[in-house]
């Protein structure tokens, strides 16, 4: 099974019908990104592949570019979803893009694709949402094993006091979502399917709808066993690190334990090569997180970058311009002298954002 598996990938097949295709086992983890976030991509999917070796990965890939790229260098690792596969499965999604951005309109794709991957699941399994800016550092077991059987696990931001300001884009994170195959978890991405279809904007609104991520707002009342992960290295972030106590014995330990996966929301790099955190909101501990975590993240995102330009001609890390650097931003140095130490420099006018 496994060679006709590996085959069928290397001859870039295309999906089957639920009652066709082999049903996923366990571990299934979703993500999606364009080939302007290759390199962050390729990144984070080998430290999966890494730290969780027995899971099923599937990736939408948002264009041709990336779909290629992606059967080229991964191959049978990963399940690749097409974009065309999806809109057939899901054909409201298409129609979104009239009166969405492009960041909206990915992100309207977000319960549809974790809802796809699902419903190929066998029952026992666990699909696991991971945004494409995240790192991992360790196997993410104490996650599954911290969310036993409930139906659906959330992500809290955990924010810290200085970051409470943040709640109203949600309280809980929508780059990390877990479900079983109960029926309770399949209501709960029907829902948020038909909630993200009918209305997925930049806007903050009054009633708390952010993106996609507003909705999980209401998750807690509206469906029975939701578990809040608790684990503080399952998401750590910029706006959740000052609420943790971050050491270094051998690896990064978050309050005593392992660091499984950071969020690397609002890393980019300008046109001029030089990487910035512009969201800044981690100040205690700044100098062990740039040369423990962000200095790491960015030689692993420079290395696929530059394999990225050399056999395909791309950068694949989705640039920003010099003048959306905000005052806050904090530039990230990579040098080759022993223990490729980083430091901080102020930079900048307006914030900005990258895909």
């Amino acid at each position: 099974m496994v060679r006709v598996r590996r085959a069928l990938a290397r001859l870039g097949s295309q999906w089957r019908t639920p009652e066709q295709s082999d049903p996923f086992r366990k571990r299934i983890y979703c993500t999606y990104f364009d080939s302007l976030y290759l390199a962050q991509g390729l990144t984070m999917l080998r430290s999966l592949r890494k730290y969780d070796p027995p899971a099923t990965i599937c990736v939408l890939a948002f264009d041709d570019i990336c779909a290629q790229v992606l059967r080229d260098l991964l191959g049978a690792e990963i399940q690749l979803i097409a974009l065309e596969t999806l809109h057939e499965y899901d054909p409201s999604l298409k129609a979104c893009r009239r009166d969405r951005t492009l960041w909206a309109f990915y992100s309207t794709h977000k319960p549809a694709l974790a809802q796809f991957v699902l419903e190929r699941a066998l029952p026992g399994a666990s699909v696991i949402y991971i945004d494409a800016d995240t790192w991992f550092f360790s196997n993410p077991a104490p996650a599954f094993e911290e969310i036993g059987g409930a139906p659906i696990g959330l992500s809290p931001h955990r924010f810290h006091a200085r970051t409470q300001h943040l709640e109203r884009y949600g309280l809980y994170n929508a780059g990390c979502i877990c479900w079983d195959t109960s029926d309770t978890a399949r209501e709960c991405l029907r829902d948020w399917r038909n909630d993200c279809i009918q209305w997925c904007h930049e806007d903050v609104c009054p009633d708390g709808r952010f993106m996609n991520q507003g909705y999980l707002n209401r998750w807690p009342d509206r469906y029975t066993g939701v578990h809040f992960i608790r684990h503080p290295g399952i998401n750590l972030a910029s706006w959740n690190l000052d609420s943790h106590v971050l050491k270094r014995e051998g690896r990064i330990r978050v309050d005593g334990q392992p660091l499984v996966f950071y969020h690397f929301s609002g890393i980019a790099r300008d046109e001029h090569g030089q990487w910035q955190c512009l969201y800044r909101h981690f100040h205690r501990q700044t100098d062990l997180a740039i040369r423990a975590i962000y200095v790491p993240y960015v030689r692993a995102v420079e290395s696929e970058r530059r394999m990225l330009k050399r056999t395909y001609g791309i950068d694949g890390t989705g640039s920003v311009r010099s003048h959306s650097i905000g005052p806050d931003a904090v530039r990230i140095e990579v040098h080759s002298w022993p223990w490729n130490r980083g430091w901080l420099k102020r930079a900048g006018t307006a914030p900005g954002t990258s895909l």
